[in-house]
């Protein structure tokens, strides 16, 4: 389906300057955080986080034209019975109706008031794995190239959608990991 508001958010997002927008969207009695992520590769990401006692997390590829596939696979389950639809219920989720209700209640605006920090990307990106204890930057670690040693696939992770593109060829190029911190000492990752 095709998801015509992200296109429309990502196109204020260029305007802007912005590579990441959370907002919050309501499905019935249902709450999710949301974050609209241009920074994957190689296609963006819309994570959604139930909100309440037990948090899941839904994970939708947008794929170029702004499309996301109505079958949800792996968390088909997850995701119906968190929106309390399914065998028990009578209802039955229908991807394509759920993509088309969600399509209608993402923001077509951007705004600088809603690009996450660092903590909010951790926290609404439960595949950060890395050190989610220690959102925030903290310094580089250079590898020696010679020990074929360097920054592990997680970290390069964190480093993409923490701080960027940018910083993710900085890492690459210099063969250098990512170190956080718990706290947050206004630290630029730039050299």
């Amino acid at each position: 389906m095709k998801m015509t508001s992200l296109q429309l958010l990502h196109k204020n997002m260029l305007v802007i300057g912005s590579e990441m927008q959370q907002f919050q969207i309501t499905v019935g009695a249902i709450s999710f955080d949301c974050l609209f992520s241009t920074r994957d590769t190689p296609h963006y990401i819309l994570s959604l986080t139930l909100r309440g006692e037990h948090p899941k997390f839904f994970l939708f590829q947008v794929k170029p034209g702004y499309w996301i596939t109505p079958y949800f696979g792996d968390f088909y389950d997850e995701l119906a019975a968190a929106l309390r639809t399914g065998k028990n219920t009578g209802n039955k989720l229908m991807p394509k109706e759920f993509l088309e209700n969600l399509n209608s209640k993402i923001p077509t605006k951007a705004s600088k008031k809603r690009e996450p920090s660092a903590g909010e990307i951790i926290i609404l990106r439960p595949d950060i794995t890395e050190q989610r204890d220690r959102p925030y930057f903290n310094t580089w670690m250079y590898w020696k190239k010679s020990t074929n040693k360097g920054p592990t696939k997680e970290n390069r992770h964190k480093t993409l959608m923490v701080l960027g593109p940018e910083a993710l060829a900085y890492s690459i190029e210099k063969n250098a990991s990512s170190k956080w911190s718990a706290i947050d000492m206004n630290k630029e990752w730039g050299i």
